[in-house]
C-alpha cells in the first residue's frame, strides 16, 4: 500500500502507522491498495493515552473512533468505495488528538487518494489476476441442465435437492452494491472477468461431503460464521450465485457464503409460475435448513431472505423450530428484505411465530418505493409485507426499517443489496451486532400508542 503523507507534531508521536514505510513512499491510496497494514499502534506500550480521538475525513464525509482497536477494525476500502472517494481525487485525513500526562498530544495526516482505471494497461505483475475468486456453496432444486454454459447450468424445472459450490469471480474494480454484467452500450457482448461477475466453476457434491467440507472451512474462518441467502421471483441460478458473492464481498463477511436456490423461471413475466414453485420448494428449502444449520457447527448463522424467497424461508424457519427448538441457538440474525408476502397473513401469522419460535433479533426492511411489490399488491388486491407507509407491518419483536427515498435500482426491489446505506447497515448488524436503535444510520419514528419503526438516513 502506498501513501503520500503530511506529519505535523512528528517530534511528539505516542502513536503511529504500523508499517514505517508507509510514511516514506510518496504514491496515492487507490482502490487497490492493500489495507491489511493501515492499522495504528502504540509506540510504547508501557505509555497511559487518555482522551483519544480519532478523526477521518474524505470527501466530505467524516469517521470518529474513540480507541484504536476501533480504527483498527473498521474497513476503509468499503467507506471509501462506498463514498465515491477514490474517483474524487482528494484527500484522506487523518487527525488524532489525546493526553499524554496531562499535555495534549496533536498528530495529522494528509493522504491523497486516486482512483485506478480498471481498463488500464500497467496494473502490477502480469501475473497477477485481475480479480478475486469467492467460494459460494448452494442447495437447490432446480434441474441440471448439464450446459456447458455455466450461466444455464441448472434451469427453471422442478427436480431433486442437489449441493455444490460455485466459483464467482469478482473484478478488482467492483463497485460496491453492484452486481458487474456486460453491457451493449459500452459494446460489451461477452462477459470479462477483468470487468464483470463471472461464474468460473461449479462443483456438485454429495450431500454428507457438502457439509462435512461447509463445516471445515467454516471452522477455519475467525469468527466461524455463515449466512444463508434465499433469493427472490425473476431469478436465475446465476444471478442468484453472483448475488450472494456481491454480498459476501461488499459486506467483507468472515465466514462462508450460502445460498438456496428454488426453480424461479427468471422471468418478469412468470410471476405466476414462481408462486407454485416457491410454495413447492418449501419442503426441500426446510431439509436443507434443517441440515445446514445442525451440520454447519458454525457458531453465528445468519438468515436472509429477498421478495418472494421470503414465503419459503420464513414458513421453513418455523417448521424447523418446532421440530428442532435446540438450533435456535445457531441463528445470530434474521434479514427479511422485501417480502412479498401477503402483510395481513405475515402480520398475522407468521410474523408471531417467528419471534416466539426463534427468539432472536429479526430485522424487516421495507419501502414505499419498490414498483415490483406494488404491482405485487394490484396483482393480489393485498398489501405486501415489503410495503411502507400507511400500511407498513410493525411487529413486537422485529425491528422494520424503512428504506423509502434512498434506492436508484431498477424497479427499487433490490434496495437491499444495491444501495449503500443498506449495505452499510447490515454491515453493522453483522459486524457490531448493535441493534436499530444504537445505528447511526437510522432515525427513530415513533408512532402513536408507542409504535415505532427506524428510517434509514438520506
Amino acid at each position: 500500500m502506498m501513501f503520500s503523507l503530511t506529519v505535523i507534531a512528528q517530534n511528539n508521536e505516542y502513536i503511529k502507522l504500523v508499517d514505517d514505510n508507509i510514511t516514506l513512499l510518496d504514491s496515492c491510496l487507490t482502490n487497490r491498495s492493500d489495507y491489511s497494514l493501515f492499522k495504528l499502534q502504540l509506540v510504547d506500550s508501557t505509555i497511559t493515552i487518555d482522551s483519544l480521538k480519532i478523526q477521518t475525513e474524505a470527501n466530505y464525509k467524516n469517521k470518529e473512533f474513540n480507541s484504536i482497536d476501533r480504527f483498527n477494525q473498521f474497513d476503509f476500502k468499503f467507506w471509501l468505495l462506498s463514498n465515491d472517494s477514490y474517483k474524487t481525487y482528494g484527500d484522506f485525513k487523518l487527525r488524532l488528538s489525546y493526553y499524554i500526562n496531562g499535555n495534549l498530544i496533536e498528530q495529522n495526516y494528509v493522504i491523497c487518494l486516486d482512483y485506478i482505471d480498471p481498463n488500464q494497461k500497467d496494473r502490477g505483475s502480469s501475473n497477477s489476476p485481475d480479480y478475486v475468486t469467492l467460494s459460494v456453496y448452494f442447495g437447490t432444486d432446480r434441474n441440471n441442465t448439464r450446459s456447458d454454459n455455466l450461466n444455464e447450468a441448472f434451469g427453471t424445472k422442478r427436480s431433486s435437492l442437489k449441493y455444490g459450490i460455485v466459483e464467482v469471480s469478482i473484478p478488482h474494480d467492483h463497485r460496491i452494491g453492484e452486481i458487474e454484467s456486460p453491457a451493449i452500450w459500452k459494446f460489451e457482448f461477452s462477459e470479462d472477468p477483468k470487468k464483470h461477475m463471472m461464474l468460473q466453476e461449479i462443483s456438485l457434491l454429495e450431500k454428507d461431503a457438502f457439509f462435512d467440507k461447509l463445516s471445515k472451512d467454516i471452522q477455519e474462518s475467525e469468527k466461524k460464521s455463515t449466512f444463508l441467502f434465499v433469493h427472490g421471483y425473476n431469478t436465475s441460478f446465476s444471478e442468484a450465485a453472483k448475488r450472494t458473492a456481491q454480498i459476501s464481498y461488499d459486506l467483507k463477511f468472515d465466514g462462508k457464503p450460502v445460498f438456496y436456490s428454488w426453480p424461479s423461471q427468471a422471468s418478469t413475466f412468470r410471476y405466476g409460475r414462481d408462486e407454485e414453485n416457491i410454495a413447492w420448494s418449501q419442503s426441500n428449502m426446510q431439509r436443507f435448513l434443517e441440515d445446514y444449520l445442525s451440520k454447519s457447527k458454525a457458531e453465528d448463522i445468519y438468515l436472509v431472505a429477498h421478495s418472494m424467497g421470503n414465503r419459503g424461508l420464513t414458513r421453513a424457519i418455523v417448521e424447523v423450530m418446532k421440530d428442532h427448538p435446540e438450533l435456535k441457538s445457531k441463528i445470530k440474525e434474521i434479514i427479511l428484505a422485501a417480502p412479498d408476502i401477503d402483510a395481513d397473513v405475515f402480520k398475522n401469522e407468521i410474523a408471531p411465530q417467528m419471534v416466539s419460535e426463534t427468539k432472536k433479533p429479526i430485522t424487516l426492511y421495507v419501502s414505499s418505493d419498490d414498483l415490483a411489490l406494488k404491482a405485487s399488491k394490484l396483482l393480489h388486491g393485498n398489501p405486501r409485507a415489503g410495503d411502507a407507509g400507511e400500511k407498513m407491518v410493525i411487529v413486537e419483536g422485529i425491528e422494520t426499517i424503512d428504506a423509502s427515498g434512498i434506492d436508484t435500482s431498477f424497479l427499487s426491489h433490490s434496495y437491499f443489496a444495491d444501495t449503500n446505506s443498506i449495505i452499510s447497515d447490515i454491515f453493522d448488524i453483522i459486524q457490531s451486532g448493535q441493534r436499530a436503535l444504537n445505528r447511526k444510520r437510522l432515525s427513530l419514528i415513533k408512532l402513536k400508542d408507542n409504535i415505532f419503526y427506524w428510517k434509514v438516513k438520506q
